[in-house]
């Protein structure tokens, strides 16, 4: 369905972007993105997504809000106690009217996974799991003021090849700020085709200064099975 006049001035300067257009738009509004992972980049790529006009996104995070989770921008005091995933529901919505916010619910088959992880394994677990339902997703890890970003479409090089150990440092809400919005902005030029660079690439941030690579399947990988077959190496 095409674009309403309210949608055209809603994102007017983003249509205009190189790559972009209404067809892209709507390609964004029928997306269903899962967030899942309960890291610090949470609460920005919700907020980044809402912005570029996805549609639907699914929040799954059923940790409870402390003061020290990450999501001062977007939950106060008043949350504390709460479910982080329900709250986070609440601000998702109110990022943009636009957006059909809900809590994950088990079964559910989204377009594409944003995974926001709380620990390098709980990355590397819901990543295999998208791989294996054959699910594009994008990969936050907080290191610092840093991290680094996985873009993974499907039959590419999975997470576990293109990832490495980072500096190790305890994560920061500046750091889970900027790697939010940079997987936001990598999941919204993979669901559209906006970029010609390679889809499959990992984007390492150290110091503020962006090293970009593309990713290549290591051999022996599990990733490398029937599943890849015919597609990209």
């Amino acid at each position: 369905m095409a674009l309403s006049e309210t949608e055209v001035a809603r994102w007017s300067r983003q249509l205009l972007l190189p790559g972009m257009g209404e067809a892209s738009q709507e390609l964004l509004r029928g997306a269903r993105v899962r967030v899942t992972g309960g890291g610090l980049a949470t609460a920005p790529a919700i907020y980044y997504l809402a912005a570029a006009g996805v549609g639907t996104i699914w929040i799954e995070d059923s940790d409870p809000v402390t003061p020290g989770c990450g999501a001062g921008f977007a939950l106060g005091p008043e949350d504390e106690g709460r479910a982080k995933g329900a709250a986070l529901v609440e601000f998702g919505r109110w990022a943009s009217g636009f957006l059909a916010a809900d809590p994950y619910r088990a079964g559910s088959r989204p377009t594409a996974l944003v995974v926001c992880g709380s620990s390098l394994d709980v990355s590397r677990a819901i990543a295999d799991e998208a791989r294996l339902l054959r699910l594009p997703h994008v990969v936050a890890d907080v290191d610092g003021q840093g991290g680094a970003v996985t873009t993974v479409p499907v039959g590419s090089p999975c997470y576990s090849c293109g990832s490495r150990p980072g500096l190790g440092a305890a994560p920061t809400a500046e750091g889970g700020a900027a790697m939010g919005a940079l997987a936001a902005l990598e999941l919204v030029l993979l669901l559209t085709g906006a970029s010609t660079e390679p889809r499959a690439r990992r984007i390492e941030v150290f110091r503020g200064t962006p090293l970009v690579r593309a990713t290549a399947r290591q051999a022996g990988c599990a990733c490398a099975g029937p599943a890849a077959a015919g597609l990209a190496p």
